[in-house]
């Protein structure tokens, strides 16, 4: 083959260095959440590494032959992709015609029908096949590489035909890398085939599969579908068939790897009429094909399914996709044509989570839309939350508040009681909480000064409203992520927010309004412009926060590594319910570590509190606060026996005391080799900082009591030393798991009760000798020492915030000396001591005897 390649040095591209003026790195990354991309090249690969992921570019064909996320690598040994693939009919015999006899020379589409290649033969039917990565004249040239983004551009020609092929790969920051697809022609050809996207894909890390429905009766409304396993799939079986599939995610808990289309105009495919009889004398229906075994089957062509026009099927050693443009029909391409595909790809993670959102203690005071007088039952005209109520937040250890602002949506640089806001942020941020506004991606009220002029231009064609005051507008309107671009710059600008919350509709992303640029055959699937949104919302936040902001994504079941990415933390819940999810969907979709980011739920009231917490617990999901029931006083604070308070209450005590924000996570999804239960349904998370681990287990549905096993596999991974004896502290139940230490090698095998669907929350650290104190609650830290016999404990809390000592007196009585402490009734192993911390924050405890 004549393959001319496009030689350079070998070179590795230091964006820091070479895109200094960037303005977008912050502490090293790129709006401060991603690592810059970096390339590297030789002449026989592009390489592109983001902090979590890697491409290769094969130079010599011009396709990816790695697509690898964290240890994981999605594209089958020794295959690339998208190596796209066509099917050209045979060209006329010279002289064809019409009349004469038995030896009249014919025309193409003639010789074409007498093409029936068996199924799966990997021949095309009615066509000779042509394969991109077996092309001649291929060129592949790194057009564009910075800390951002990197442009490869591979051209080529199908053999001895006169079309060519170019693929444009565009990788972002976040891996997300759009993929176009373009055939051209020298001379007139009658195409029958065009694949844009032939890959196969490795099946070893691949589990789940998750995808968006497909389109119904108008009004068409897609919406992403539970995860399932595809574990079962028998050989050459289908993992899925569509003819308009915009989005799939394969997976497995850790890792994954989606690929994404938004346009389906233009693509070809249908019914094939009649039977013909060959010159052999064999009738054929040109609507079927046979099999290996002799077997005919209708509406079938060589490589499956007619009108299907993305497939992914099991093969024996790989999953194999198929993407099409035209598919088994008669398609005329002339010189200028040009037949052009885009889509996307991305693997999972983009990024790692901010172990500094470990433990989200969230709530929520809204606004949510425009709050104003005599709208919607309301009598007072809003005011953001008082100093006293701020206060209490923070003496119950709340670190997030969302919410602060009143506008209407789309008019977000106008906010009502500017001053007091500002007020209300300073406050906040005096006690160490953080606070992001509402905002949304689609709603635009009727009264904001740009809807009557621009709405009509930026709408979703689904033509929802919200509660009469809002209309949705469509991601991929251009106008409109200016508008909010804009909106939400002048708000960060005006406003020491420190980020923002930002709600969506995911149901909206189909769209055929034709003002902005979607329609089309089947519409079109917001995926460039909805990618589009969540980056321009990052650069906001990370140019008014210094890379430091703090973004909160509404995604309920979204699936969609395009987004979600650009997010620290999603939301899920409001929507849908993860008692009666399949456990791969909660860990592909609730359990946003695959995605980079952290997860925070709420539910709504039919569903049961304690059973909620207790499920979002043992998955380690932090849950906001429900206003609803959120304490008036520090001491129903203190003393509520509502389950959601009191469960608030004790847990956010322990992730306090352990300091979660911080820790190294690991959990036995994407840890095993760390740490693993020994009966499938358990599930363990484990955090690890300053020599210490925190380890929560719990049974997705349990009931009763189940016998279990800890498997501390890699202690020193947590950072637990070999010669160090270790004592592990049930926490939730006020005492030792057993009256002994354990060693490094002990902590292989640890026997367990988990109760129910009550998480067992369980705190090792090295073993020391008492008095002293061993966990604490109520606190961020708590400084002890010991003079005299007494203990001194200092304790940094907002003064007045109420808290339980948990001592271990070694055998020794002792009386809080501080006013407003005293010992409190609880079983266990540790006296526990109660009270408010005190102005100064030091808690004194005497012996008995003094």
């Amino acid at each position: 083959m004549n393959r001319v390649l496009f030689i350079v040095f070998a070179a590795t591209f230091s964006v820091s260095a070479l895109y200094s003026q960037k303005t977008n790195l912050y502490d090293g990354k790129v709006f401060g959440i991603f690592e810059p991309l970096n390339v590297t090249e030789n002449s026989r690969t592009i390489t592109i590494t983001g902090g979590t992921f890697r491409y290769v570019i094969d130079r010599s064909i011009g396709q990816l032959v790695s697509a690898r996320a964290l240890n994981d690598e999605f594209v089958a040994s020794g295959t690339s992709f998208p190596n796209p693939y066509i099917g050209v009919m045979p060209e006329d015999d010279p002289g064809a015609r019409r009349e004469g006899g038995i030896d009249r020379p014919r025309f193409g589409y003639e010789k074409s029908v007498e093409m029936r290649p068996r199924l799966w033969s990997g021949e095309l039917t009615d066509a000779f096949r042509f394969d991109a990565a077996k092309g001649t004249d291929i060129r592949t040239e790194l057009v564009r590489a910075d800390a951002e983004l990197v442009e490869v551009r591979a051209t080529g020609s199908y053999g001895s035909t006169p079309l060519s092929w170019q693929i444009d790969y565009l990788f972002d920051v976040d891996g997300f890398t759009k993929v176009t697809v373009s055939l051209t022609a020298s001379r007139p050809v009658q195409l029958r085939w065009n694949c844009f996207n032939h890959a196969f894909l490795a099946k070893a890390p691949i589990q789940y599969l998750t995808k968006v429905s497909d389109p119904k009766s108008p009004p068409i409304d897609v919406r992403p579908e539970p995860t399932i396993s595809i574990a079962a799939t028998g050989r050459d079986q289908p993992v899925f068939e569509s003819h308009w599939n915009a989005f799939f995610h394969l997976a497995n808990r850790v890792t994954g790897i989606e690929f994404s289309k938004q346009d389906f105009a233009g693509r070809w495919s249908g019914y094939r009429d009649s039977s013909v009889i060959l010159e052999s004398g064999k009738q054929v229906d040109t609507g079927a094909v046979e099999t290996v075994d002799g077997r005919e089957l209708r509406g079938w062509d060589s490589r499956g399914r007619v009108n299907v026009f993305t497939q992914l099927y099991m093969r024996a050693d790989a999953l194999e996709l198929e993407e099409f443009d035209i598919r088994n029909a008669t398609y005329p391409l002339n010189p200028g044509d040009v037949r052009k595909r885009v889509f996307w790809v991305q693997t999972t993670p983009a990024k790692r989570p901010r172990n500094g959102l470990n433990s989200i203690r969230a709530v929520w005071p809204g606004p949510h839309q425009i709050v104003m007088a005599r709208w919607r039952g309301t009598r007072k005209p809003w005011q953001p939350p008082a100093d006293e109520q701020v206060k209490l937040w923070a003496r119950m250890g709340v670190n997030l508040i969302i919410g602060g602002a009143n506008y209407w949506s789309g008019d977000y640089a106008r906010p009502l009681e500017a001053e007091k806001i500002r007020h209300f942020l300073r406050t906040a941020h005096e006690f160490g909480i953080k606070v992001i506004p509402y905002v949304t991606f689609t709603d635009f009220n009727f009264a904001a000064p740009a809807y009557q002029r621009h709405a009509a231009d930026w709408m979703a064609s689904a033509g929802i409203e919200y509660a009469n005051e809002t209309t949705l507008m469509c991601y991929n309107a251009e106008g409109w992520r200016n508008h909010l671009e804009k909106q939400w710059d002048q708000l960060l600008a005006d406003f020491d927010f420190d980020g923002l919350y930002i709600d969506h509709w995911i149901n909206i992303r189909f769209c055929n309004n034709t003002r902005h640029g979607c329609g089309g055959y089947l519409g079109s699937f917001a995926t460039e412009g909805y990618h589009d949104f969540a980056k321009r919302a990052r650069r906001v936040v990370a140019r008014h926060t210094a890379g430091k902001g703090v973004m909160l994504l509404n995604a309920n079941m979204l699936l969609f590594s395009g987004i979600v990415p650009w997010f620290d933390i999603r939301l899920n819940g409001e929507n849908d319910d993860p008692i009666k999810m399949r456990e791969e969907t909660i860990v592909t979709t609730w359990n946003g570590w695959g995605q980079g980011v952290q997860s925070l739920a709420m539910w709504r009231p039919n569903q049961d509190t304690r059973t909620m917490i207790n499920l979002l617990t043992t998955f380690m999901i932090p849950f906001r606060l429900n206003r609803a029931i959120a304490p008036k006083t520090v001491e129903e604070w203190r003393v509520s026996r509502e389950p959601e308070v009191a469960l608030a209450r004790e847990l956010w005590g322990y992730w306090r005391f352990f300091g979660l924000n911080g820790a190294e996570k690991y959990s036995s999804f994407g840890a095993a080799d760390v740490l693993a239960m020994s009966q499938p349904g358990s599930i363990v998370n484990g955090f690890a900082r300053d020599g210490r681990a925190l380890i929560v287990m719990g049974v997705l549905g349990g009931s009763g009591k189940r016998g279990e096993t800890l498997r501390i596999r890699a202690p020193e991974k947590l950072g637990l030393e070999r010669g160090v004896r270790y004592r592990i502290i049930d926490l939730r139940h006020n005492r030792y798991l057993s009256d002994r230490a354990y060693t490094t090698p002990e902590l292989a095998r640890i026997p367990v009760t988990l109760d129910g669907d009550d998480p067992l929350i369980l705190f090792i650290e090295p073993e020391r000798k008492g008095p002293r104190l061993v966990y604490f609650s109520g606190a961020d830290g708590v400084e002890p020492s010991q003079s005299g016999g007494r203990l001194m404990l200092k304790v940094s809390a907002v003064p007045g915030s109420p808290v339980e000592l948990h001592i271990d007196a070694a055998g020794r009585e002792f009386r809080a000396a501080t006013p407003g402490f005293e010992r409190a009734p609880v079983p266990g192993d540790f006296a526990v001591f109660t009270g408010s911390v005190p102005p100064g924050g030091i808690v004194t405890l005497l012996p008995s005897i003094q």
